[in-house]
């Protein structure tokens, strides 16, 4: 099978490329690079283009479109031009294609105190810019489907993996000395979603023999986490020494990262990002395990070695942080 992939540069484009060549299909890579990284073109074909402006009609069985401006700082217009035209482009592209799966996010929704459905997802909802644009981009991905193109819509919440350059050095930002800062409540639940976890929710959906025409599904790990005792474990694991959970205000960490980000300034932490650290933030998955018997194997706890391993092939955290932008193809092939 033939499938062409968004966002091949980036974190979920990259994964799904390897995810999808291992299992045998010619991959079409598509991004905005002049030059992409060498490990991505043993992977895949390499198809240079910028989704905010028109692209050359996509000749494949399948198109994911991964691609997207995930910021939370970011202005509403360069949102507004990334996610909602630079799908409406994509989704023009690949009119010919017979699947179109288009990868969303959990910031669709505003979370509650109970597991998040589907159908609780609105454009009423106090949304973050970035959450408001990512639905607005599925209001296209719902029209004018043609008759002979079958769609999917994935709203995964905080992705982690091979490859993140977003939620792990969001994490490794709250180390300070032999301290963690928590911003996160005690006892709060959060959804995680593995990267290859997607690409397998994919494979099923592929795998359906009359799937309807759109299908929407949330998609994480099997069960949600208690977040506080992960992030100790996950940093501590990374940074190789037992870092001591430090739980402060909200203001208070705000407060500290800002003064640290002087010398770096990617190290802020936006308000949207710590205020949901604190608070639970849990999908429910049991329409994509009834509909496409979604069981899946990836979680923290038996993939965090790997992470590690590959954190450590940078030399060490810290460089980790210096090298964002190559982190989605820094893998040995």
């Amino acid at each position: 099978m033939k499938i062409a992939i968004t966002g091949a540069n980036g974190f979920v484009g990259a994964a799904l490329c390897r995810y999808f060549h291992n299992k045998g299909h010619e991959i079409q890579a598509i991004g905005n690079r002049e030059k992409p990284n060498q490990n991505l073109l043993k992977t895949a074909t390499y198809i240079r283009a910028d989704i905010t402006g028109v692209i050359e009609p996509i000749n494949a069985d399948v198109c994911i479109h991964a691609a997207a401006l995930a910021s939370d700082t970011d202005t509403y217009k360069n949102l507004i031009l990334s996610n909602v035209e630079g799908t409406l482009n994509v989704v023009e592209a690949a009119k010919k294609c017979r699947s179109f799966v288009h990868i969303s996010s959990s910031s669709v929704y505003q979370f509650k105190n109970h597991p998040v459905k589907e159908d609780e997802a609105t454009i009423q909802s106090e949304l973050s810019n970035y959450g408001e644009t990512k639905l607005l981009a599925e209001d296209i991905v719902e029209l004018d489907i043609p008759d002979h193109q079958k769609r999917l819509i994935l709203r995964p919440r905080a992705i982690y993996g091979i490859g993140d350059r977003i939620l792990l050095p969001r994490l490794l930002r709250l180390v300070q000395g032999k301290f963690l800062l928590c911003p996160f409540r005690k006892g709060a639940q959060s959804s995680l979603t593995h990267v290859d976890n997607i690409g397998y929710a994919i494979e099923l959906y592929l795998e359906q023999t009359e799937p309807a025409q759109l299908q929407i599904f949330n998609i994480t790990d099997d069960q949600p986490y208690l977040l506080r005792d992960l992030a100790v474990d996950c940093s501590s694991a990374v940074e190789k020494r037992k870092l001591l959970p430090l739980t402060l205000p909200e203001s208070l960490v705000k407060m500290l990262l800002f003064l640290n980000s002087k010398n770096n300034p990617a190290n802020i932490i936006s308000k949207p990002v710590l205020k949901s650290m604190g608070n639970n933030s849990v999908l429910d998955i049991s329409k994509i395990k009834n509909e496409l018997k979604y069981q899946p194997s990836k979680n923290f706890h038996n993939s965090c070695a790997e992470i590690v391993s590959w954190v450590d092939s940078f030399g060490s955290s810290k460089n980790y942080l210096k090298q964002l932008s190559e982190a989605p193809w820094s893998i040995n092939m």
